[in-house]
């Protein structure tokens, strides 16, 4: 029967405002049951649209979410330092197996050069014959292999390892932000949109008031001041609906700025059940969240980097090899005077360099190393503490934001009914026009301390989900 009323009720109200097709309009253009098909295919649509719960005409807040995580360029930034962190780990791996390097040297000497080094019998069997230049040229192909760094170079693949997991992290740690600034604005801009809502229907209000009082006036019934007290309360209320729409506006380019995309639809509604907070403590220990896990990492990053600086008093060791060739016109102390000459040059050596004394460089670099793994040592103790304290805080702002949604549920019945006395009071002359405007006043105010409080229980769950790291998930 209900529903039967509600089709009547909506099939009335096209009619009325003309959104039905003209041959609809008027039942003699059709038959009964044309028309009757046509009533009956309406109210479907009507009750698909109304209560089909996959149809919606705005951005919903995970669609938010949804477009933040695809579109948000600080992230995609952040996540840019994921592929530059691999790339230093590809570079510090690489660096174990040396590199092959094309040499090429000019040199012209005041006296004349052989092209290799040779032994005194190989010059006195024909020294006529050994190729001589005072323009010695030289190409080749040179590889350069580290053996031994004193560890420095493990250590550098460890922190490049360790920067990496670090900005893997990071980008985790970045998501939950903002996810948590994406739901927060949404909800703000919900909230205000609700006060707006309230502020215009009590906009209206007034300027019903204003009206009836004028008319009294005319009539001699009121005194001309009650009209110019709602005239100025009605003002007052028209630009606090002036100021919500500013709000509102701020708060969208906003998020169009997260979303990196422009909001031209709709924001749904964002309904969530309050309840009682659950026990945090099994919920999550705060140990395994990557927060405190990014100070470990820190930790064991300054770690590797104070190991590393013992590195330098090793003895570095390295491999060089070479393979070439030497050549230059000869002189004239040969005897094929301007002929160019060639010869094969190669070598395999080892070398070792050990610094015995720097003047205090390698000392200071250690101990500034050790201070570094200190300070993060001191960082990550911090984030524990901030981390507890900021779970207990959550936990307080849920409980006190369901207190004052209730007191504010509280406080509006009352207010409501304190203006409904007043009104009545007011009509009768029991009242002046002060008190009847301050109960309309202190029930707006009540009103939207209602609305608020709803909206900032979702937001203080959307903190402790950013705090446990759940934002993504949910």
């Amino acid at each position: 029967m209900k529903k039967t009323m509600k089709t009547k009720l909506l099939i009335n109200t096209l009619i009325k405002h003309k959104t039905l097709p003209l041959p609809y309009l008027h039942e003699k253009h059709v038959c009964k049951a044309t028309a009757a098909k046509f009533y009956l295919l309406t109210a479907l649509m009507a009750q698909l649209i109304l209560f089909f719960p996959g149809i919606s005409n705005g951005l919903t807040i995970e669609e938010a979410v949804g477009l933040a995580l695809k579109n948000n360029a600080e992230l995609q930034k952040q996540q840019m330092n994921l592929g530059f962190s691999q790339e230093e780990l590809d570079d510090q791996k690489s660096q174990q197996f040396g590199k092959f390097d094309v040499v090429a040297n000019y040199g012209h000497y005041n006296n004349p050069r052989t092209l290799t080094p040779l032994t005194p019998n190989a010059i006195i069997g024909d020294p006529g014959g050994v190729p001589t230049t005072e323009d010695l040229f030289s190409t080749g192909i040179m590889y350069e292999v580290p053996l031994f760094t004193g560890f420095a170079q493990q250590r550098s693949i460890e922190i490049a390892e360790l920067e990496k997991e670090m900005a893997g992290v990071a980008i985790k740690l970045s998501k939950e932000q903002l996810i948590y600034n994406v739901k927060t604005l949404y909800v703000n801009i919900l909230s205000r949109q609700a006060q707006k809502k309230a502020q215009q229907d009590h906009y209206k209000a007034l300027k019903y008031l204003r009206n009836d009082i004028a008319l009294q006036v005319k009539l001699g019934k009121k005194a001309r001041v009650d009209e110019l007290k709602a005239a100025a309360d009605q003002e007052n209320a028209r630009l606090k609906v002036r100021r919500s729409e500013a709000d509102i506006k701020i708060m969208k380019a906003s998020l169009s700025v997260l979303l990196n995309s422009e909001i031209n639809s709709n924001l749904e509604n964002s309904t969530m059940k309050i309840e009682k907070l659950k026990d945090i403590k099994n919920d999550k220990d705060y140990t395994q969240l990557e927060r405190y896990r990014s100070t470990v990492l820190d930790v064991e990053k300054s770690t590797r980097l104070e190991e590393k600086s013992d590195a330098s008093y090793y003895p570095e060791i390295g491999l060089t090899a070479y393979y070439g060739q030497n050549y230059g016109p000869n002189d004239d102390s040969n005897d094929f005077d301007g002929d160019w000459g060639n010869e094969e040059d190669w070598m395999v050596g080892v070398n070792l360099k050990w610094t015995l004394h720097d003047f205090g460089s390698r000392k200071a670099a250690k101990s500034k190393a050790v201070i570094r793994r200190m300070q993060s040592q001191k960082d990550k103790m911090t984030t524990e503490l901030e981390i507890q304290k900021s779970l207990k805080e959550a936990a307080i702002k849920i409980q006190l934001a369901i207190d004052s949604y209730h007191s504010a549920q509280s406080e509006l019945a009352l207010t409501r009914e304190t203006e409904r006395i007043e009104q009545i009071r007011y009509k009768k002359g029991a009242a002046d026009m002060d008190d009847l405007l301050y109960a309309k006043a202190r029930n707006q105010v009540a009103l939207s301390h209602s609305i608020v409080t709803r909206y900032d229980y979702q937001s203080s769950r959307f903190f402790l989900d950013y705090l446990l790291e759940k934002g993504e998930y949910k």
